[in-house]
């Protein structure tokens, strides 16, 4: 039976910027004790305060299995309104000056209302397991429980720019509530809206714990359970003993845990499979998560937690890489915020192996406040790992054959067999229920279902290993250097992608990647080490060297794309019987596309750097530069880059090439720059009462990239080009003249190309609100949308005051709507600015794509060209003798005429889409040092649509009518 979802259109109503400082009444006791509470009604002289409600009933999105406000919290009003609590997160500097200089954390609070002003009202909010939002009816009747699932959908928007009323934006949040029916076992009994005041009602909580149903409550300021067998160990994902519900009696028993005596439970409910605690700390409300598999006895019915965390449990959508808990303020009341949550984004090189170490360290805290002392010290070895642990993973996934670029559909078949359980390994670190009777099909299922058009799920495996050797080869006169050196590196990957399409198909992408670098080259410097300080065998200097270098490289590069389609309803039994599929039925819905590239560059560049090194003499003839500090600038001009591209296709039901393609460039003087930093221990043949020019053993293709620029080349020829149908007839004709008429068929497909029917460009997030109306042919950016109110404008003589008059209020009226619009987008460029991480393993990189197609000029000529085309191929095809010569100038006359027309041509925009790129991974580095380097990542890549603005045009397409909106955050 499915129930019936109710889509109800509500708006966000503020309520006003509220202060994370607690309310003032003070407590004596609690509803749930024999204890009263007594209210004080004192107005807070600054600001507004969340109320002791707010705080019992609140609830972090990121915890609930929706993407909509994630990063924002719920909870209900005095009277059971839904209200949505956003903050802004701090990383560690700003959050302390915010603190402590500009009077502490704030919040927007908005009102949920519905447009019909017929407003569900709820006693409490919950999660249940799956990550539903649960909210439980309020009723004046009696106190049934009536529970509706709570799903947030979008906030849309529309602006109408020509209306005469200034009052045309029209605005929907759409909110969907769908019955919930819930086992007896599992339904919690919680306090209503006034759970502090209402001793009549129960606190308890019904949980399932590895096949137990267990109870807690809250009584008397302690926590006590029922259910539990007597003797209780510690557990992650694994049952508890063999005792069953039936051994055990029900009776409640108390839960000891790490509270003060002064601290106060005011309000518990279930999360996930947590439980939520809001905590009365006296100065302010905290709110902590127990995990019940934490719960653990070593004497009969003595339960115990050692530890609560401050972190909420969280959903796939928050885990990867929208994790606002990582930052030292979450952007949330209630919250600890945590020095240790700085970011290491800006420290060179030893940023994954500060992140690793303070994962483990964290993970290490609190298997000692469980008393796991073997896994809290397996986790302080990993976070002293030099890099180990990345050299012995590395080492065998990079002889691993069956993770290479696959030349054809049987071998990738048996690739993905072989390792597609590492990527399921990977996702269930994130989604939890697998080792809990959850089959691995329903938890991809439950991922792909909701995924939009645009979006996509990666599980990316990445190995790589760098390899550095140099020498001084010579002396050049005046004190100049001369180093020889190579570098070689070799990067392997493979991931599975998925997608859904519009019909309701999911994409399976698995694709393998490979590549080889190799370069050779000398270098010469120009500097001198000046000697700061010295003291016995350790010394400090200060370098600021010019070098120069000629390069010779060659790089190997092959991918393969083995991908097929899925009804989604399929999806759960193909995974759990182990892509059950014959081979001949993946080969018939599959294609394969298998990509190869060869570069070989020429080039020169030159740099220069300040750099801190402190030198350590290891012997009389050796020194260890530790670190080696660097910032500067490197300046790169190729002269020559020769790049050969061969492409193959397998398509649907085909086990041999169907198309293959080749192609041969050469590009002449590129230029770039590059702003670098460098941080590595150096060994070096020199030692510090020599002049050391440079140091030797550091090449500048080994660097942390600060800023990338890159110019196109300055001159771009295609020496070759073939496409080669494997199934097409050979042609008879002469070669020299069809190669002729093929030229110029080539020339013609190039200036289509050049102008497409549509066109992306994809900008920075800072960007978002900068909306540029067109591009020209030439695709440069032009008409910005901020005063378009004199565009286009009509003026009639014969017009009388009352119309000018009106014309002028739908002028203003129009710009004051462009405003709102762009006021509106502002905001939420800010929003999503501020979410930007490369933090604790986790990235969150949001972004924009504007698409623009042709005006109504460029499609009638592309229409136009195409059709002349058609005709002429139709009118050569039935005459009887064909004039080669002839049909080359008429190629090159419609070349000629078309290219001319098409640049006056513009492009408009038509729509926005707001996309972001989050990342969860887990890698492990060797240090970096100035001979070998490898490291192993693994990562979970969500790409998601954020939002997407649509451009409506009138009927002649030269004015914007309406712009609306819809996000999804």
């Amino acid at each position: 039976m499915i129930n019936k979802i109710n889509a109800i259109p509500s708006k966000l109503m503020p309520m006003g910027t509220f202060y994370g400082k607690k309310e003032k009444p003070s407590i004596k006791g609690l509803a749930n004790s024999n204890s009263t509470y007594h209210k004080n009604h004192d107005k807070q002289k600054r600001g507004k305060q969340f109320s002791l409600n707010n705080a019992n009933n609140y609830v972090y999105l990121g915890s609930t299995n929706t993407p909509l406000f994630n990063n924002m919290g719920i909870t209900l009003s005095d009277d059971g309104s839904l209200i949505l609590i956003k903050g802004k997160t701090y990383d560690l500097f700003t959050g302390l000056y915010q603190k402590h200089f500009k009077g502490g954390f704030k919040y927007n609070v908005f009102n949920i209302e519905s447009q019909s002003g017929d407003n569900m009202k709820f006693k409490e909010l919950y999660v249940d397991p799956n990550g539903f939002l649960i909210g439980n009816k309020y009723s004046n009747i009696d106190n049934s429980s009536d529970l509706y699932k709570i799903k947030f959908n979008r906030v849309e928007n529309e602006y109408s720019l020509n209306d005469v009323s200034s009052n045309t934006i029209g605005s929907n949040f759409i909110v969907e509530y769908e019955k919930y029916i819930v086992d007896d076992n599992l339904q919690p009994e919680l306090s209503s809206i006034n759970n502090i005041a209402e001793s009549k009602e129960n606190n308890i909580l019904k949980i399932n714990r590895e096949g137990l149903n267990i109870t807690i409550e809250v009584k008397d300021n302690q926590l006590f359970t029922s259910g539990l067998p007597a003797i209780l160990k510690l557990t992650d994902d694994q049952t508890d003993s063999a005792k069953t519900e039936h051994d055990i009696k029900i009776e409640k028993h108390k839960i000891k845990i790490p509270l003060k005596n002064t601290d106060k439970i005011l309000a518990i409910k279930p999360i996930l499979n947590q439980i939520q605690l809001v905590v009365d700390k006296g100065n302010k409300i905290k709110i902590y998560y127990l995990d019940p598999l934490n719960i653990f006895a070593v004497k009969d019915y003595q339960y115990e937690v050692t530890r609560l965390k401050q972190d909420p449990p969280l959903s796939f959508y928050s885990m990867v890489g929208e994790n606002n808990y990582n930052n030292y303020h979450s952007g949330q009341p209630f919250a600890t915020q945590t020095i240790g949550n700085f970011s290491s984004q800006h420290i060179p090189f030893f940023s994954s192996f500060i992140d690793n170490s303070r994962l483990h360290i964290s993970k290490a805290k609190e298997q000692y406040a469980l008393k796991k002392y073997k896994a809290m010290m397996k986790n302080i070895a990993k976070a002293v790992d030099p890099g180990f642990r990345g050299l012995f993973c590395n080492i065998k996934q990079l002889i691993n054959s069956s993770t290479s670029a696959y030349n054809s559909k049987p071998m990738a078949l048996y690739g993905i067999k072989e390792n597609i359980g590492k990527s399921y390994d990977v996702l269930n670190r994130i989604v939890k229920g697998v080792k809990n009777g959850v089959t691995q099909g329903d938890v991809i299922y439950s991922l792909v279902k909701d995924l939009k058009e645009k979006e996509n799920i990666t599980i990316n495996h990445h190995n790589d290993v760098k390899a550095f050797f140099g020498i001084n080869a010579f002396q050049l006169p005046n004190n100049i250097g001369i180093n020889a050196f190579l570098l070689a590196s070799y990067v392997k990957s493979h991931s599975i992608t998925l997608s859904k399409s519009e019909d309701n198909k999911i994409t399976f992408s698995f694709i393998n990647n490979n590549k080889n670098l190799f370069v050779a080259g000398l270098s010469a410097g120009i500097g001198g080490y000046e000697k700061r300080w010295d003291l016995e065998n350790v010394d400090y200097g200060f370098v600021t060297p010019v070098m120069a270098s000629a390069l010779l490289s060659a790089t190997y590069t092959k991918k393969s794309n083995f991908s097929f389609s899925l009804d989604i309803n399929n999806i759960s039994e193909f995974i759990n019987q182990g892509l059950n599929q014959s081979e001949n039925e993946l080969i018939d819905k599959s294609t394969l596309e298998i990509d190869q590239g060869i570069s070989i560059s020429m080039g020169v560049e030159g740099r220069s750097e300040v750099s801190f090194d402190v030198d350590v003499m290891v012997n009389p003839n050796m020194e260890l530069t530790v670190p080696r500090n660097a910032i500067g600038i490197n300046f790169i001009f190729n002269l020559l880059k020769l790049n050969l591209n061969i492409n193959k296709f397998i398509d649907y039901g085909k086990t041999d090439i169907t198309k293959k393609t080749k192609r041969l460039d050469l590009n002449l003087l590129e230029l770039g720059v590059d702003i670098y930093r460098d941080l590595k221990f150096t060994p070096s043949t020199t030692n510090a009462d020599n002049v050391i020019q440079w140091y030797p053993l550091t090449s500048v293709k080994d660097f942390e990239l600060m800023v990338k620029k890159r110019i196109n080349s300055l001159l771009s020829f295609t020496l070759f080009k073939s496409e080669k149908l494997i199934s097409a007839e050979k042609l008879d004709q002469d070669k020299k003249d069809i190669k002729g008429i093929y030229k110029r068929v080539l020339k013609i497909n190039r200036l289509l190309e050049k102008y497409p029917e549509r066109y992306h460009l994809s900008n920075s997030i800072s960007k978002l609100d900068s909306i540029y109306l067109n591009l020209s042919s030439d695709k440069k950016a032009i008409n910005k949308l901020k005063d378009d109110s004199n565009k286009k404008s009509i003026t009639v003589l014969s017009q009388s005051k009352e119309d000018i008059f009106q014309d002028q209020i739908t002028k203003e009226n129009r710009q004051y709507n462009i405003d709102r619009f762009l006021s509106s987008l502002k905001e939420r460029k800010e929003t999503l600015s501020s979410q930007t991480k490369d933090n604790m393993n986790e990235k969150f990189k949001p972004y924009f794509t504007a698409n623009y197609q042709l005006n109504r000029q460029g499609r009638s000529l592309r229409s136009d060209l195409q059709n002349e085309i058609n005709q002429f191929v139709e009118e050569s095809r039935n005459s009887e003798q064909i004039d080669l010569n002839k049909i080359k100038e008429k190629l090159d006359d419609l070349y000629t005429r078309y290219k001319q027309q098409f640049t006056q041509v513009e492009y408009q925009i038509a729509s926005t889409d707001i996309m972001s790129v989050s990342e969860l991974s887990y890698k492990k580095k060797t240090l970096p040092t100035g001979f070998v380097r490898l490291g192993n990542k693994k990562a979970i890549i969500h790409t998601q649509v954020k939002g997407n603005i649509n451009y409506i045009y009138n009927e002649d397409e030269e004015r914007m009518d309406k712009i609306s909106t819809s996000y999804y955050y």
